[in-house]
């Protein structure tokens, strides 16, 4: 299995997991946001991957407005790369240099 994969694949299971502890009201509504989504964790990761030409090492999921994105932080050539991906269209709805703010 190639490194690639083996990353992507941890990483979604690590968000996933942490999804599945999590006790506060916005992590749920994450994670239910999650589970209804046509994008798959590892997809939006790979797709993040691909837009930047980096690794990711972070992911997660943001609901803004009622509409669920997949943010994906990876660090290649250009530096640390943040995008958003909507979690229905799979398509790359933000993308910009350095990590997510809080």
């Amino acid at each position: 299995m190639n490194t690639k994969l083996v990353t992507s694949l941890a990483l979604a299971s690590i968000v996933a997991a942490g999804a599945a502890f999590a006790a506060g009201g916005d992590e749920n509504r994450e994670a239910n946001a999650l589970q209804g989504a046509k994008v798959s964790l590892t997809q939006a990761i790979a797709s993040a991957e691909q837009q930047t030409d980096g690794h990711a090492y972070d992911a997660g999921v943001d609901v803004k407005g009622g509409q669920t994105r997949i943010v994906v932080e990876t660090n290649g050539p250009k530096g640390i790369q943040t995008v958003a991906i909507d979690a229905q269209s799979g398509q790359v709805v933000a993308s910009h240099a350095g990590g997510e703010t809080d």
